[in-house]
């Protein structure tokens, strides 16, 4: 018999936790040229706000998830979305580098703690169609990045670097948001996993054993993609301005439009996954991106170079979804460490390597960060190729 196609209404509402929490790690990036300017600092050093803000997600994200598998912690999504707003809201405020540093930790802390739970709620509400519901979710995260470089940038255009402070009163909206429909989300949940597990025909990974050695293959690819995804976070709009000779403004529309294209990337991954399969989707991915971003990086034409752009965003993103639902497929008893590896772990070591391609930009220049960062896209290329679907 065939289950309803249709997923659960609660997943837009964690969506939208997604996309606050995602929209923080985007505009900071678009803050660093503000920071180089009013406090002057150069490119290795404003880059290590972002190396912060990922190494307290990446190794506190797993810590979460590993909690949120032994206990009931699906809660602490509602205190997670409010500690981001006070770490980033923060960073328009503070007058020292060590309390800036300090902002960037606390939103960190509140983006790894969001993650886990959160996914491993998509699943559950998701019901039969997994993919559907996490591309969804993905789909917020992706557009909160990609809003976040343009709305900061206004933000702080029209109001000053105080003008942070309004993303504050957004994060206790979104809260009271998820506040009001936890209760409703953890039973739909919880229902769902119960009489899917009275299921043994069902295709939902709630049963088998954990493949930690093909886990960690997947984990290669993904920090791999980190450090190219965090590298165009962090330097695409410097680059924009630096090498193509851009404005400010004009290098936060590149940084968005990357991250618009990304959206839709996700939301067509989803589907390609579906027909073709994850793994064929991970490898075409890598198959093409490197060589996209060296063509990038071998042209001074902001027209051209906005030409590569649209493909780089689009496929940076294609595989988003796949690769996720694939490590909580590979890891069927532990969803929440899994969610925590893929959706943090793995993702933050990019925000760990920026600090080093921002001592190489500062030592040579921006094209030979994009010209490493074709080269780090082999890593994934490889390793794509010795994963396998699960059994």
């Amino acid at each position: 018999m065939r289950i309803s196609l249709k997923v659960s209404k609660y997943i837009y509402s964690l969506s939208l936790g997604h996309l606050f929490v995602d929209f923080s790690q985007g505009a900071l990036a678009a803050l660093l040229p503000t920071l180089i300017t009013q406090h002057h600092y150069n490119y290795a050093i404003a880059a290590t706000l972002v190396f912060a803000m990922n190494l307290v997600s990446s190794v506190v994200q797993p810590l979460f998830g590993f909690l949120s598998d032994k206990y009931n912690t699906g809660w602490i999504i509602i205190l997670a979305v409010l500690i981001t707003g006070v770490g980033f809201s923060s960073l328009g405020y503070v007058p020292t580098y060590a309390l800036l540093v300090m902002g960037c930790l606390v939103c960190g802390i509140g983006i790894a703690a969001y993650h886990p739970d959160a996914a491993k709620l998509v699943n559950g509400l998701a019901g039969y169609n997994p993919g559907q519901g996490m591309s969804i979710f993905s789909f917020g995260g992706n557009i909160g990045f990609a809003i976040g470089p343009i709305t900061l940038t206004l933000a702080v255009n029209h109001f000053g670097i105080h003008g942070i402070g309004i993303f504050l009163i957004i994060a206790i909206i979104i809260m009271l948001i998820l506040l009001k429909l936890y209760p409703i989300m953890h039973r739909q949940s919880v229902a769902f996993w119960s009489s899917s597990k009275k299921d043994r025909n069902s295709k939902i990974a709630v049963h088998g054993h954990n493949d930690w050695f093909h886990f960690s293959l997947l984990s290669m690819v993904l920090f791999g993609r980190s450090i190219i995804f965090y590298g165009l976070n962090t330097f695409l709009a410097l680059y924009w301005m630096h090498i193509l000779k851009q404005s400010n403004t004009n290098g936060s529309i590149a940084l968005s439009v990357l991250f618009v294209i990304g959206s839709l990337g996700t939301l067509l991954g989803g589907r390609l996954a579906d027909n073709i399969g994850s793994i064929k989707v991970i490898r075409l991915t890598f198959c093409i991106l490197p060589f996209l971003i060296l063509a990038l990086s071998l042209t001074r034409n902001v027209l051209i170079g906005s030409l590569f752009l649209l493909p780089i965003g689009l496929l940076i993103f294609l595989p988003y979804s796949a690769i996720v639902i694939l490590g909580q497929r590979y890891l069927p008893n532990n969803m929440g460490f899994a969610s925590g590896v893929t959706l943090g772990l793995a993702i933050s070591i990019g925000g760990i390597a920026t600090p080093f391609l921002g001592y190489i930009g500062d030592a040579t220049n921006l094209v030979k960060v994009f010209q490493i960062l074709a080269g780090i896209g082999l890593i994934p290329l490889v390793f794509s190729f010795l994963i396998r679907e699960p059994k």
